[in-house]
C-alpha cells in the first residue's frame, strides 16, 4: 500500500493542560540553515499494491486506532481585520465531520482565535508564513509543517518582486502532539537562480522510506539578486528534493515544467499537492494559464519521479514562446478526464475564478474523498467531493463554499441553501491543509489551546435509547446534548437553540433560546415529521466574546414512519391471499418500508406469509390473524375468516362404499364401512375418522387424512395439491405416487403396519415419527 501523509502512521499523543489563554505561537530564533545534499538516486521501482479495503468500516492508523477526526492548518491572508494574516492557525473537525470546523487558540474573552505558529514576533525570515502543509512522518513518531517564507501584508512590492527577489527558504516546523511545536528552521533549498520558493509539500515515498518535497519556483539565468529586473518574472516550475529528515535536502532538480504565458504573463504550474489511494497516487496542479486545477496520477511509485515537460537546465528559460502544452510528455503521469486540462473543478456558474492552493483528503469512514480548493478571487475554500479519484474534476459533487463565521465575529448564519444544516470551514481559511487523527490526538489539541466549549447531541428514545443514523422510529424522539471543556473550567454553554431539517424542507431556527436548566444530558423536544429529519443545536461559549462566536453541533439525522402498514387479506378456498404496503403520507418521499408479514389460523403459530399462503385442508371455519410491521415497528393485525370449504359432510355410520367425483367430501369422525374413491379434481378431507374399506384417490385435488383409521389399502395417485396424512394408524398397504403439489406429501407421525411405497412424487414425503412395520420402498424407505 502506498503511503502517505494523510494516512500515515500515528503520531504521539502528549496531554498537556489547557491555557488560560491563546498560546504564544513561534520560535526564538531563525533556525539554522541546512545543507543542500548531493543529487539523490534514482527511485527504487516499487509497484502500487492494490487492496480490497470494501469490508473495512473506518481508515486506521498502522496500530490499528481508527482515524475519527481531523485538523486543518491555515493561513488567513493578507490582511486579517487589520493585522498581518500570514501566520499558522490550526481548527479541530467538530466530531468526525470535514465540514464543520473549531478555530482554535482564543484569548480569553476575545472572540477572534489566535495564530499557532508565526515568524513576526521576534522577526523571522521574511516575517510571514503561508500555504501550510502538515504531514505525519512516516514512523509515525512526529508530525511536521511546511510553510512558504513570505510576507504580503503592507510590505509595499509587488507580486513581480516577490517572484524575482523572493526567500529561497522553506521552512519547516515538527512536533509529536501538534501543541509543542519546534523552533522554526529555514532551509534554503534553492541557490540564488530561483525568484522563490512557494507552497512547499511533502509526500512520503514508503518504497525509500523518504519523503519527497516539492514547491514551486521560478528560476532566472543567473544568480544576481540585487540587480534583478522585478518588472518581468520567469514561470512557476514546480521542483521536487527529497528528504529523510527535513534538515538534509537533496539538489533540487524541475519535476513539473510548463511555461503556460501566451506572451509574457510569466504564467507556470504551482500549487502542487498529493495523495495516495490503495493502488495510484494522484498529484493536483494548479495550472496558471486559465487559473485551474488538474488531477493527474501514476499507477507505480516506480514512476513517482517522472518529469512533465522538458529537461530544465542552465541557463535557465525565462520564457518560452509559444506556450508549452498540457499534452507535453508527462512520462507515467496521466490526465484524469480531458487530456487538454478542460476537465477541472469549476465553481458552478462562474467562468472563470482563480482557483488555487488544492487540498485533498479522504473520509475517515466513508468511500469519499474531498477537495477544497483557495478561491482566491471570491472569498475562499469550495468545496467539492466524489466516491473515487478516478472521477474527472468536472464530475466531482459541488458542496458549496464556506459561509458560515466568515469574519470570526458572525452573529448569523445566512446559508445559501436553505435546506441544509449550519456547516463551515475555519475562518477565512488559504491555502492549507488537512489530515485525520486519531481520537487521542483530538483531545490533546483541544486541551492544548484554548478552545470553544465542544457540544454533542444524540438524538434518543423517549427512555433514553440512542438512535442510529440510518434507523426508523414510530415516535417522535429527543435531542440528548452533552458537551466537554477542554479547558478544564467547566463551563457550560451559555444559551442553546435548537435548529431542525425536515423531509428535505426548509431549515427552521426556534425562535426561543434555551437560557436556563442547561445541564449535562438535558434533552430538547423534537418537531419530527414524516420522512428524514435532522438537528443540531445553536450555542454560544460565554468565554469567547459573549455572543459573537457562533457556534453549532453536528447535525444528527433520524427518520420517523408513524403510518402502519396497510394490509389487505383474503381466503379463496384453502389458499390465503396477502398485499402489504406501506403508505407514504402526503408530501413525503420515503417510508421505513414492509419488515414482516405473518399469520396463523385459530391462535396457532405464526408463520411467514410472503405473498399468500396455502392454509391447508380442513373442516369447519377457521380465523386467520395476518400481522404486518412496518421497519419503524408500526404494525397493523387484520383477521379473515377461511370458510368451511366441504360441500358435503359425513357424520356417525356410513355404509357401503362412497364414490367422490367432485367438490370437497369431508369425514367428520364418521366410520365409512365401504371403501372410498376419491375421482380426478375431488378432494377428501377427514379427521378422527374410520375406514373399514380403505382408500383409493386417483389425480385428487387434496387428500388430507388427520387421526384416522383405515383397515382397508391406501392407494393416492397422481395428487395434484396436499397430501397429507398425520397421526392416522393405517393397517394395510399403502402407496403414495405420482403427487405433483408443492409441498412434498406429509406423513408424520402415521403408523403402516403394512408395506409403505412411495414413486414419482415431486419430493419425498415427510416421514417425520413415522413407523412402518412392513416394507417401506423408494422414496419412502426407511
Amino acid at each position: 500500500m502506498v503511503a502517505i501523509a494523510a494516512a500515515g502512521a500515528v503520531g504521539v499523543a502528549v496531554l498537556t493542560p489547557a491555557p488560560v489563554s491563546a498560546r504564544t505561537p513561534g520560535g526564538s530564533d531563525t533556525g539554522s540553515t541546512a545543507a543542500v545534499g548531493a543529487a539523490g538516486e534514482a527511485a527504487v521501482g516499487t509497484a502500487v499494491t492494490a487492496v480490497d479495503t470494501a469490508a473495512a468500516p473506518a481508515e486506521t492508523a498502522p496500530d490499528g486506532t481508527p482515524y475519527e477526526r481531523y485538523v486543518f492548518a491555515s493561513f488567513h491572508g493578507g490582511d486579517d481585520g487589520g493585522r498581518n494574516g500570514e501566520q499558522i492557525w490550526l481548527s479541530a473537525s467538530k466530531g468526525n465531520d470535514p465540514f464543520n470546523w473549531y478555530e482554535l487558540n482564543y484569548d480569553e474573552g476575545t472572540s477572534v482565535s489566535q495564530p499557532v505558529l508565526q515568524t513576526v514576533n521576534p522577526p523571522q525570515g521574511q516575517q510571514g508564513l503561508r500555504d501550510p502543509s502538515l504531514i505525519r512522518s512516516g514512523d509515525g513518531e512526529k508530525f511536521y509543517l511546511l510553510a512558504t517564507d513570505l510576507k504580503t501584508y503592507q510590505d509595499g512590492q509587488s507580486w513581480s518582486y516577490r517572484q524575482s527577489r523572493g526567500s529561497r527558504n522553506l521552512v519547516v516546523y515538527e512536533s509529536e502532539d501538534l501543541v509543542n511545536w519546534s523552533d522554526a528552521r529555514f532551509i534554503k533549498v534553492e541557490d540564488d537562480h530561483a525568484g522563490n520558493v512557494w507552497a512547499p509539500e511533502a509526500f512520503y515515498d514508503e518504497s525509500r522510506d523518504e519523503y519527497i518535497v516539492f514547491w514551486a519556483s521560478n528560476l532566472y539565468p543567473d544568480e544576481n539578486i540585487a540587480t534583478r529586473d522585478t518588472r518581468q518574472i520567469s514561470y512557476n516550475r514546480i521542483r521536487v528534493t527529497t528528504t529523510k529528515d527535513f534538515v538534509t535536502f537533496t539538489e533540487p532538480k524541475t519535476w513539473v515544467n510548463l511555461d503556460r504565458s501566451t506572451g509574457r504573463q510569466g504564467w507556470g504550474m504551482i500549487d502542487s499537492t498529493m495523495i495516495a489511494t490503495d493502488d495510484r497516487v494522484y498529484r493536483l496542479t494548479k495550472d496558471e494559464n486559465g487559473f485551474r486545477v488538474l488531477l493527474q496520477y501514476i499507477d507505480s511509485l516506480d514512476d513517482l519521479h517522472d518529469t512533465w515537460g522538458p529537461e530544465d537546465t542552465e541557463p535557465y528559460a525565462v520564457n518560452k514562446i509559444p506556450i508549452t502544452p498540457l499534452s507535453t510528455d508527462a512520462g507515467a503521469w496521466t490526465m484524469v478526464g480531458e487530456p487538454d486540462g478542460s476537465s477541472k473543478w469549476q465553481v458552478p456558474g462562474l467562468t472563470g475564478g482563480n482557483l488555487e492552493g488544492p487540498l485533498v483528503f479522504k473520509d475517515n469512514v466513508e468511500d469519499m474523498y474531498y477537495v477544497f480548493i483557495d478561491y482566491a478571487s471570491g472569498g475562499g475554500y469550495v468545496a467539492w467531493r466524489a466516491p473515487s479519484m478516478d472521477v474527472p474534476p468536472d464530475e466531482w459533487e459541488y458542496l458549496g463554499q464556506s459561509w458560515c463565521n466568515t469574519t470570526g465575529l458572525s452573529r448569523t448564519c445566512d446559508a445559501v441553501d436553505e435546506t441544509s444544516p449550519y456547516w463551515s470551514l475555519p475562518v477565512s481559511p488559504r491555502h492549507g491543509s488537512v489530515i485525520p487523527v486519531t481520537l487521542e490526538e483530538w483531545e490533546t489539541l483541544m486541551a492544548g489551546y484554548n478552545s470553544p466549549v465542544h457540544v454533542e447531541t444524540t438524538v434518543v428514545t423517549a427512555d433514553g435509547e440512542a438512535v442510529a443514523e440510518d434507523e426508523w422510529l414510530n415516535e417522535a424522539p429527543e435531542l440528548r446534548v452533552e458537551w466537554t471543556d477542554y479547558n478544564g473550567t467547566g463551563l457550560a454553554p451559555a444559551w442553546l437553540r435548537l435548529v431542525e431539517g425536515h423531509d428535505g424542507g426548509p431549515r427552521t431556527v426556534a425562535d426561543e433560546q434555551v437560557t436556563s436548566g442547561i445541564e449535562q444530558g438535558m434533552t430538547l423536544p423534537l418537531d419530527a415529521v414524516e420522512g428524514t429529519n435532522w438537528a443540531q443545536v445553536e450555542y454560544r461559549d460565554a468565554s469567547l466574546g459573549g455572543d459573537d462566536v457562533m457556534l453549532w453541533s453536528v447535525e444528527d439525522y433520524y427518520r420517523l414512519d408513524t403510518t402502519a402498514p396497510v394490509v389487505d387479506a383474503s381466503v379463496d378456498g384453502f389458499d390465503l391471499s396477502v398485499s402489504v404496503t406501506d403508505p407514504l403520507p402526503e408530501g413525503v418521499t420515503e417510508s421505513s418500508g414492509v419488515a414482516s408479514c405473518e399469520y396463523r389460523v385459530d391462535g396457532g403459530e405464526w408463520a411467514a406469509c410472503g405473498d399468500g399462503a396455502y392454509l391447508g385442508a380442513a373442516i369447519g371455519d377457521r380465523t386467520v390473524t395476518v400481522r404486518a410491521t412496518d421497519v419503524a415497528g408500526n404494525t397493523t393485525t387484520v383477521e379473515v375468516t377461511a370458510p368451511d370449504q366441504c360441500t358435503e359432510t359425513w357424520t356417525g355410520d356410513v355404509r357401503g362404499a362412497v364414490r367422490v367425483t367432485e367438490g370437497v367430501a369431508c369425514v367428520d369422525g364418521a366410520t365409512v364401512r365401504g371403501r372410498v374413491t376419491v375421482g380426478e379434481g375431488a378432494t377428501l378431507v377427514a379427521v378422527d375418522g374410520r375406514f373399514n374399506g380403505g382408500i383409493t384417490a386417483t389425480d385428487a385435488a387434496v387428500v388430507s387424512l388427520d387421526g384416522v383409521r383405515v383397515n382397508g389399502r391406501v392407494e393416492l395417485t397422481g395428487t395434484t395439491g396436499e397430501v397429507r396424512v398425520t397421526g392416522a394408524d393405517l393397517r394395510g398397504t399403502v402407496s403414495v405416487d405420482g403427487s405433483t403439489g408443492e409441498a412434498a406429501a406429509d406423513l408424520s407421525g402415521t403408523s403402516v403396519r403394512g408395506d409403505l411405497s412411495c414413486t414419482g412424487n415431486a419430493g419425498a414425503p415427510v416421514m417425520t415419527g413415522t413407523t412402518v412395520l412392513g416394507r417401506s420402498s423408494g422414496q419412502c424407505e426407511v
